[in-house]
């Protein structure tokens, strides 16, 4: 199966040029004293590492060495040496991607900020390797590597044409602006979604009043509901719950510590559906006409959404499976996007879209292996778009953070 799909995928290095940058063929690298087994470093916003001594810099134009016992690239040291390379990938197709490397010893690969390797540990020159699904768009990318002692060797591969093959049509950055990668995002409420917030915006407005409809099944659910500033308001909450000791707080109009919001237009949609044991899920919408759409399948997971202001904020959550967590924030005058789908466990997603601009944003996120955390940020009065979608096989977990803009 990793073959036929590989086949089909074209993929490139390569440095995104800004108005005040420009890249060369190769990467950049930088050499650091290392002292001992399993090093650790800490790296700053532009992705140096502040507490070791840096040695030297350069650029390559691949990563295919074995050193032996000489020196590592321009570090004069065989032996305690820390190398970081880092550049751009651009991805024509989206699909899943494949990246590896043989070290002696240990070795980190990061694509988009998130682990596709992660063994940074003592080993005599084994391959290890990962994937990533990556849409369609430009990505930074980043080799970690570390040589304590005997012989040394690394390189950076890619799985293309049915074989694994040295990567080696890349690009550098001239600028110290870490990783300033611009992937084309799209985002945007689907099809469906659309015939659902049409179908349930007309039922709203036709109703005569505030509407609640609550369906619950088990024991021990606590549901706290405030709806509605005035009687002649038009909100409409649809919930329905399954299991037992569930919490839920749902709060239209008014503030979560039950004071009424000021400038509510009254006009708010949500429907929540949980099924499942030990959730807690709490809610707010204040501001002007927001829809928001959750359900919840699995056990003990804690969601927090909020939507505030006067700008039109819509918000689709789907979560599968248990133990994950989403907090998750629609705030400012512009009007707002949010889908988020999470399957499998211990997932933890933290969004916020704020300010004037047209946000958007699509996460799907999939345990095939370990946990995802994201953490995406979109300000600004400039719209913003972000999408991702990911499987983690990495048992450590994948880490991505995006701020916008």
């Amino acid at each position: 199966m990793v073959t036929r799909l590989l086949q089909l995928l074209k993929i490139s290095l390569f440095f995104c040029i800004t108005a005040n940058a420009a890249g060369t063929a190769g990467l950049n690298y930088q050499t650091y004293v290392a002292g001992g087994a399993q090093p650790s470093y800490t790296q700053d916003a532009n992705g140096n590492i502040t507490n070791r001594t840096l040695i030297s810099t350069g650029t390559v134009s691949s990563v295919n060495y074995n050193w032996g016992g000489g020196a590592v690239l321009t570090s004069n040291r065989g032996d305690g040496v820390i190398v970081r390379f880092y550049g751009y990938v651009n991805i024509a197709t989206s699909g899943t991607y494949y990246f590896g490397g043989n070290a002696d010893d240990g070795i980190r690969i990061k694509v988009n900020n998130t682990y596709v390797v992660n063994s940074w540990i003592e080993s005599g020159g084994t391959f290890r390797s990962g994937s990533i699904y990556l849409a369609a768009g430009v990505y930074p990318i980043e080799l970690m590597y570390y040589e304590n002692g005997g012989g040394a060797l690394v390189n950076l591969q890619w799985y293309l044409n049915n074989t694994w093959q040295v990567l080696d049509n890349t690009y550098t950055a001239t600028d110290s602006t870490y990783f300033p990668a611009v992937p084309q995002y799209s985002s945007s409420i689907t099809n469906a979604q659309q015939t659902r917030k049409t179908s349930e915006t007309a039922q709203r407005t036709s109703q005569s009043g505030n509407l609640i409809y609550v369906e619950q099944v088990g024991d021990n659910n606590n549901i706290t509901i405030r709806q509605g500033v005035t009687i002649s308001g038009k909100n409409r909450i649809e919930l329905y719950a399954n299991g037992n000791s569930n919490t839920l707080n749902l709060n239209q109009g008014y503030n979560t510590n039950g004071t009424v919001s000021a400038n509510d237009s009254n006009n708010h949609y949500q429907y929540l559906n949980l099924t499942g044991n030990s959730n807690s899920v709490t809610t707010k919408q204040t501001g002007d006409g927001h829809f928001m759409e959750n359900t919840v399948s699995g056990n003990n997971n804690t969601l927090n959404f909020t939507q505030t202001d006067s700008g039109p904020k819509t918000m689709f959550t789907n979560t599968n499976g248990n133990s994950n967590s989403i907090t998750a924030t629609q705030s400012g005058t512009g009007t707002h996007y949010l889908d988020i789908n999470l399957t499998g466990n211990g997932h933890s997603v933290t969004t916020s879209q704020s300010g004037t601009g047209n946000h958007a944003a699509t996460i799907d996120l999939t345990n095939s292996g370990g946990a995802a955390s994201l953490n995406l940020n979109q300000s600004g009065s400039t719209g913003q778009v972000y999408s991702i979608q990911q499987s983690c096989t990495n048992a450590a977990g994948c880490s991505t953070t995006i701020t916008q803009p």
